[in-house]
């Protein structure tokens, strides 16, 4: 192959040109550089690079490195790989570079060239990611500390359902109830092999990474596990922006408590009806004894003693009648006074077989007498 004759015009054109930067040293100084390299440590003219030495130029955490790398050449007398390495700007700031170095003599004189690429940017974006990484990997210590703390499953994913933390308690159920051990990591949907289900799931943490918080019930049939019922809360997770990045959810088993209710609903409905049966013999009762009372009466000779049971008989039909307003009302403290007395005095018109008019006026509000006032009152509208 025949070699190429490069010019120094040539290279000087090449030298300019390059969007790396260029510089020539030797003996510790600098005797060459183009103006990306100028621009790159912040200077306005070449001059103010010419003739310093390169050392000031590296930071101190890159010095080192710079000198092994110029012993070698000098040594071996061949150039060295890319290496990054950090440059200091005329402002004093930190720039992030990659290096690549060869060496050549001329005139008996070895001198070093370098190639400078700026990689600022991307080094401190990988600076970022990396902080942000470990403070990510620090707050998912914190979250695990805290949500392995509680007795409630605990689970948290991503906006792609991707599971990013879950506690013990979260493990064990998801084991019971799908036959699946569960890791992070791990696409939450694809660990339930049934359609129906996994379109549950899928379902309500959409909601929760919509925005929504939310809390329902699911009667769940598990692989491991009976049945079970399960109150589930569902909340979103936001960063610093208030951008959803996730969701999670807290599980509490109802179960026994599902139970409980049953069995107190059961029991309340048999002591209903036991106290409905216990009225109606009350009623029952009532109406016999004043019925007794009543004939009893009517076939007395004793005027006196007939007297006496008929005014027994009208005090057992008032509180027979305070017994029914008050099994037939809502609120057992509060009866229609207004209904009650009007159905009161044309009983007691009745027992006493006259003819007789009565006007009243009450506000028909229900009001709440003790018990003691009531029958008092039944007494005196009796005796009167």
């Amino acid at each position: 192959m025949e070699p190429i004759s490069i010019t120094e015009k040539h290279y000087q054109l090449l030298f300019d040109f390059s969007q790396d930067g260029l510089v020539i040293h030797s003996e510790g100084k600098i005797l060459k550089a183009n103006d990306a390299l100028v621009r790159m440590l912040g200077y306005d003219s070449v001059e103010e690079v010419i003739g310093r030495p390169i050392l000031q130029f590296i930071h101190y955490r890159s010095q080192n490195i710079v000198k092994q790398r110029i012993e070698k050449m000098n040594r071996e007398g061949v150039g060295v790989g890319v290496v990054e390495e950090e440059f200091i700007r005329k402002d004093g700031s930190t720039l992030f570079v990659e290096v690549v170095a060869t060496t050549f003599f001329q005139s008996d004189r070895r001198y070093f060239q370098a190639i400078v690429r700026d990689i600022n940017s991307k080094k401190r974006a990988e600076l970022e990611l990396e902080r942000l990484r470990s403070k990510l990997k620090v707050t998912q210590e914190r979250l695990c500390g805290v949500i392995e703390g509680t007795k409630d499953p605990i689970c948290a994913v991503d906006i792609n359902f991707r599971v990013i933390a879950f506690n013990s308690s979260f493990e064990l159920s998801f084991w019971k109830l799908y036959g699946k051990k569960i890791e992070e990591g791990n696409l939450l949907p694809e660990l339930i092999w049934d359609p129906l289900e996994r379109s549950v799931v899928i379902e309500n943490w959409s909601r929760a990474l919509r925005g929504e918080v939310y809390t329902t019930e699911r009667t769940i049939h598990g692989l491991v596990q009976d049945v079970a019922i399960f109150e589930i809360s569902y909340s979103s997770i936001r960063d610093s922006s208030h951008n959803l990045i996730g969701a999670t959810q807290i599980i509490r088993d109802i179960t026994e408590r599902k139970r409980d209710e049953e069995k107190l609903k059961k029991t309340l409905e048999e002591k209903e009806v036991m106290l409905k049966e216990i009225h109606h013999r009350v009623k029952n009762n009532l109406q016999v004894v004043a019925s007794l009372l009543g004939l009893q009466a009517e076939y007395s000779q004793n005027e006196k003693i007939s007297r006496i049971l008929k005014e027994c008989e009208r005090r057992i039909q008032s509180m027979a009648l305070i017994h029914k307003e008050l099994y037939q009302s809502e609120n057992i403290t509060k009866i229609d006074f207004c209904d009650y007395l009007n159905t009161l005095l044309i009983s007691l018109l009745h027992s006493f077989g006259k003819e007789k008019k009565w006007n009243s006026r009450f506000p028909p509000n229900r009001i709440s007498f003790p018990s003691k006032l009531r029958f008092r009152w039944d007494s005196s509208s009796t005796n009167s």
